[in-house]
């Protein structure tokens, strides 16, 4: 066993990454957090007196990220957007230090955590970077039963051939047209008093969270930041009229138009990872901006755009975004009810930038608009989307997309890719983990992420190296130059 882990845990999930951390098969691994006292080795201090020295005047340590790093960091992360300027630069560049203080410390070969969804995760990728280590993000695959590694929304595949077999039973499971994504499963009904519930409960989960950051000096924190109401995208009480904005007659409107003709808008959870850290363009992180504007050219051009909200969003959606889709001619929103499923069914095209409905679009050969998302082996089996100036030409895009002419070989590259880059373990072992009993499940996770980690990395195929080099962004500033 050789060489050291370094893995960035969120808020509670420490002593779950520990475990994890335990099986890797490194001769050390250390558990960073950003919350005092939490973990091996936290950052808050040294982010204190960074920011401090920076707001000050004071700093002498020279500035990490450069001007134009430092504003996509910003522009990036959900909470630091909505901050002043100034004070947003400042975290940004006191995170920057802190995470480099950590990573001259701890000397890792490997970097790890949960998908990068904040300027603290997108910081510390972007100093290992700058180093040569290797970041991998580990999430729960969208092949039930398995995790996969990406970065920034890439998925880390290995070069080892996939079983023609195993890829004929993926693909029994994931393109059948009843399949449901783990995470939205067993809703509950979406109603007037569910929303309030909502609401409130998270409107009361920022004022606690706001008092214990004053109690643990500790008022910066992203955490107790991200709790807040006041950050731009927070709902307010005038988005309880989401209940109302569905048509009744939403399906006679929908079965109006030729099937070719529907284009389902499955929007996401917002603001979220997938979105914020996926995407090179920075205009392309204004996702609502840019699905008013898709829909402004593709109703323009005779399609009917149907919007379909994220289960996992109700009560959490401005309805802003459903106000300005709901000016534009032949725009219909459904029922939360309904399900992706039922909506693929009844449309032609799919557009979503990164998300699970992408995906199931692309496997039942409809044509699927997206982002650079990990679920796209190549891009003739999508249209993908990656700068702003392509949403005029969406359409005559769409008008000469045939249909796949085989769509099992579609289906089974898609599957094939996903197996490539994905391996069989637990990822919610966390919903049950018990610090006090470890269980078995957590502990074979590490060792798989572990024998995962040696078998991608510097020292195996070397994924960075081959997929990842220096120069790769299409602007100053991006994670990938």
């Amino acid at each position: 066993m050789t060489g050291t882990a370094l893995i960035y845990s969120i808020h509670r999930m420490e002593h779950w990454w520990r475990c994890i951390g335990d099986h890797l098969g490194y001769a050390r691994a250390v558990v960073l957090t950003d919350r005092r006292g939490a973990g091996d080795r936290w950052v808050t201090d040294d982010f204190y007196a960074a920011y401090e020295a920076i707001r000050s005047g004071r700093a002498t340590a020279p500035l990490l990220l450069d001007a134009d790093e430092a504003a996509d960091v910003i522009a990036r992360c959900r909470v630091l957007r909505w901050l002043p300027v100034e004070q947003a630069t400042a975290m940004a560049q006191a995170m920057a230090q802190a995470m480099d203080r950590v990573l001259d410390e701890v000397a890792p070969s490997v970097v790890t955590g949960f998908p990068i969804d904040s300027y603290v995760s997108d910081v510390l990728a972007r100093r290992a970077r700058a180093r040569g280590i290797p970041y991998y993000e580990v999430t729960a695959s969208a092949l039930p039963g398995m995790c996969m590694l990406m970065h920034r929304g890439k998925l880390i595949t290995s070069e080892a051939p996939v079983d023609d077999a195993a890829v004929e039973a993926r693909i029994g499971e994931i393109a059948a047209p009843v399949f449901t994504p783990t995470y939205v499963q067993n809703q509950a009904p979406f109603t007037r008093t569910r929303f309030l519930k909502t609401f409130w409960r998270f409107r009361l989960r920022g004022w606690v969270f706001s008092a214990l950051s004053m109690l643990r000096r500790d008022p910066l924190n992203l955490h107790y930041l991200d709790a807040q109401s006041g950050l731009g995208h927070k709902p307010r009480l005038r988005d309880l009229k989401v209940i109302g904005m569905v048509e009744p007659d939403w399906l006679a409107r929908v079965e109006a138009f030729p099937r070719e003709r529907r284009m389902l808008f499955g929007l996401q959870l917002l603001p979220e990872a997938a979105i914020d850290y996926w995407v090179d363009d920075l205009d392309m992180v204004r996702h609502e901006d840019m699905l008013v504007e898709a829909a402004r050219h593709l109703t323009d051009a005779g399609y009917l755009v149907v919007v379909k909200d994220h289960p996992l969003q109700f009560g959490f959606r401005q309805i802003a975004l459903l106000e300005r889709l709901k000016t534009l001619p032949n725009v219909v929103i459904v029922p939360y009810e309904v399900s992706g499923n039922q909506m693929l069914a009844l449309c032609g095209a799919s557009l979503t930038a990164t998300g699970t409905l992408g995906l199931q679009a692309g496997l039942l050969g409809l044509q699927s608009v997206t982002a650079e998302a990990y679920y796209v082996p190549r891009d003739d089996d999508f249209i993908i989307l990656r700068h702003w100036n392509e949403l005029p030409g969406l359409a005559g895009r769409l008008r000469d997309t045939p249909a796949p002419d085989d769509l099992h070989a579609r289906q089974a590259r898609i599957v094939s890719h996903l197996l490539r880059g994905s391996f069989h373990a637990d990822f919610f072992s966390f919903q049950t983990f018990d610090p006090a009993s470890p269980d078995d499940a957590t502990a074979e996770l590490g060792r798989r992420l572990g024998d995962r980690l040696r078998q991608l990395g510097p020292d195996g195929e070397n994924w960075h190296g081959r997929q990842m080099p220096p120069g790769g962004g299409d602007h100053p500033g991006s994670p990938l130059n």
